[in-house]
């Protein structure tokens, strides 16, 4: 299975001989091996690019085990630079090589934590002064954080974020198959988008699959990076994320969940914590909630989605599947910040007076999508059965005082006409399927 992911063949292209140490981030089994090994390399092969001047190196490969030490990486790295010719340095999962103390400090006393270390980053930095050499790594999970990038590599480190398979490149995967939209759409919204899915033959295999990657990767990384020893209190917790997709998260509201129902007793401040491991770990994604009457972002408000509807499933325990509602809202989420988008989530204070008196109620805009200069408002509706719906969906909408492009997308519905109030009606498979459908 060979799927082309354009967006970020091109983002590697383009940041070739940008002076930096090119970083593909983003969660485990997403495909950024294939992306860098196959996809970029077969791009740089076809560009004229000789094959052994493209060096590359998997560090999570028990056989590649020695080079896991950072000095026998440099090492094996600078003595494959035979001549001046650009060479490329293609290094998977950097994260598996160690620190170690640093041989030049061996004979000083010192206490064994003062020890100074040489690290990835002392090595990456250190190709930077090879004239002909241009450095794409990967990096996975919490080890490769986008502050430890900023810090470590001292503003010389440029960051690529991949994510699991869109509903499109999911399509694409599935091409052979000849299965219909919403077909797709049920496998989409269930197991995700980890390319592994598309290759399992039936339902029990690709829930063992999302198991083990989410227990033996995503929570054991989590556990062992923060040294977690309140195991069960982070698989409760993203149980309970994985079942509210799309709600508006309180860490004090959990604690006291966390108390009546589960008779344990975790203080507001350590889900807080944990939630930030969670986002980390590239599991959740969340979206601040800004006032559009204050013109101003609500700090303590947040919506939490997941990376991978898959994942979701798994850290729900395979339950939960009537939530379609939601889990589109998710992936309409995902969708905006594959595209670019900085998505926050719209509150708009009005007055209802339909009852004789005027009522103060704050109503909410699903998502608030910015790229550069451009703003787009989303309403995300499943089906919109009668009048009294589509006035709830729209009111929103209708409530914004300002020219920019109002959108709802919906399942069943929309074509992509403007209605009365200038609002576009838009299919969900449109959306998803036409990644300029908001142009």
């Amino acid at each position: 299975m060979y799927i082309k992911r354009d967006l970020y063949l091109e983002k590697l292209k383009n940041s070739i001989n940008n002076g930096m140490i090119k970083i593909i981030t983003g969660p485990r089994r997403c495909g950024k091996s294939f992306l860098l090994f196959h996809i970029f390399k077969d791009y740089l092969i076809s560009s004229g690019v000789k094959e052994d001047h493209i060096i590359e190196l998997s560090l999570d490969n028990a056989s590649n085990a020695k080079y896991r030490n950072p000095i026998d990486l440099s090492s094996y790295f600078k003595d494959s630079v035979k001549d001046d010719f650009q060479y490329y340095f293609l290094i998977d999962e950097i994260q598996f090589c160690k620190s170690i103390d640093n041989p030049a400090f061996s004979g000083y006393k010192t206490d064994d934590n003062n020890m100074p270390k040489i690290t990835f980053y002392d090595v990456l930095n250190g190709f930077l002064n090879l004239n002909n050499v241009e450095v794409f790594v990967t990096g996975s999970n919490s080890h490769m954080l986008s502050s430890d990038i900023a810090t470590e590599f001292r503003g010389r480190g440029w960051q690529i974020r991949i994510h699991p398979l869109t509903f499109k490149e999911f399509k694409e995967a599935n091409i052979q198959k000849e299965t219909d939209n919403f077909s797709l759409w049920k496998q989409y919204y269930l197991y995700g988008g980890l390319p592994q899915i598309s290759l399992l033959p039936d339902e029990p295999s690709k829930r063992e699959y999302l198991r083990q990657v989410f227990e033996n990767t995503y929570i054991n990384d989590i556990i062992e990076r923060y040294s977690l020893r309140n195991n069960f209190a982070i698989r409760d917790l993203v149980k309970v994320m994985a079942t509210n997709v799309g709600s508006i998260i309180n860490p004090n509201k959990i604690a006291n969940t966390f108390k009546s129902e589960m008779k344990s007793t975790i203080q507001p401040a350590t889900i807080s914590k944990y939630i930030e491991h969670l986002e980390d770990s590239f599991l959740l994604n969340s979206a601040c909630k800004y006032d559009l009457t204050g013109r101003k972002f609500i700090g303590t408000s947040y919506k939490y989605y997941f990376e991978d509807m898959g994942l979701r499933y798994a850290a729900s325990a395979f339950v939960g599947k009537d939530q379609e509602p939601h889990f589109m809202e998710n992936i309409i989420y995902n969708e905006l910040i594959y595209r670019g988008y900085n998505v926050s989530i719209g509150s708009i204070t009005i007055f209802d007076h339909s009852k004789n008196k005027a009522i103060r109620l704050n109503i909410e805009v699903d998502f608030i999508a910015e790229k550069f200069d451009k703003i787009i408002y989303i309403q995300s509706a499943l089906y919109i059965p009668d009048n009294e719906k589509m006035e709830q969906e729209l009111r929103p909408l209708r409530k914004i005082n300002n020219s920019f492009k109002k959108v709802i997308i919906t399942k069943y519905e929309g074509n992509g006409s403007y209605d009365e109030y200038g609002i576009i009606h838009m299919n969900l498979f449109d959306f998803l399927l036409d990644e300029n459908s908001l142009d």
